[in-house]
């Protein structure tokens, strides 16, 4: 059995990171997308995880039945890999394990085949090509956080259905733009300014999510 395993942030995921993973299911038998567990900007794991599922679910890419989606069980990513191929992984199986050129030249995942060993376990490294859809996770995130809808949507399946398009739109504003202003406004507000704050906040992100 070969299995690729593809770590990572993914805060959120978009095209690029799921080219990806499409791209390793031409390797493996199955994809097993592991999502770091440290929230980014308000994005956490468990956001992250429903955004992917939605782009599987409705992918008629065939593709898409091979990859699994699940959260990290080390809050380091690293660490993660070499516990899923130490413990996790059946013996005896090849692991192919994707990386975009930053994570490769790093070396920090050089020592897999040596800790395959002992499993029996046949590990390779995929220096996996930027993928069409590709931007940074940290650009994803500025393009949330400035509202725009338009290149946002550009970033992410062109096969979602556009109300889950919205739905993913409004849930990443939610959680992203409001935080910033709360941090910033708390500490200068009584109750009643607070509670005026939140409803326009509401308002405000209703607007958003148009």
């Amino acid at each position: 059995m070969k299995i690729a395993l593809l770590p990572g942030g993914f805060k959120p995921p978009h095209l690029g990171h799921y080219n990806m993973a499409k791209y390793l299911a031409d390797f493996a038998d199955n994809v097993i997308v592991r999502i770091g567990q440290k929230e980014r900007e308000g994005i956490g794991a468990p956001l992250a995880l429903e955004v992917w599922s939605f782009y599987k679910e409705f992918d008629p890419d065939p593709r898409a039945k091979k990859l699994t989606i699940s959260v990290a069980q080390s809050p380091s990513p690293v660490k993660d890999v070499y516990d899923f191929v130490e413990k996790i992984a059946p013996e005896g199986s090849t692991v192919i394990l994707g990386l975009g050129e930053k994570d490769a030249s790093d070396g920090r995942y050089n020592s897999i085949p040596k800790f395959a060993e002992p499993r029996n376990i046949k590990a390779e490294i995929e220096l996996v090509p930027p993928p069409a859809g590709g931007i940074s996770g940290t650009r994803m995130r500025e393009i949330i956080k400035a509202n725009d809808k338009v290149t946002f949507f550009k970033y992410i399946p062109d096969y979602l259905p556009e109300e889950i398009k919205e739905e993913l739109w409004t849930k990443l504003v939610d959680t992203t733009m409001p935080s910033e202003i709360d941090e910033m406004m708390t500490g200068t507000m009584n109750r009643e300014e607070m509670a005026k704050h939140m409803a326009n906040m509401k308002k405000l992100r209703k607007f958003f999510s148009k």
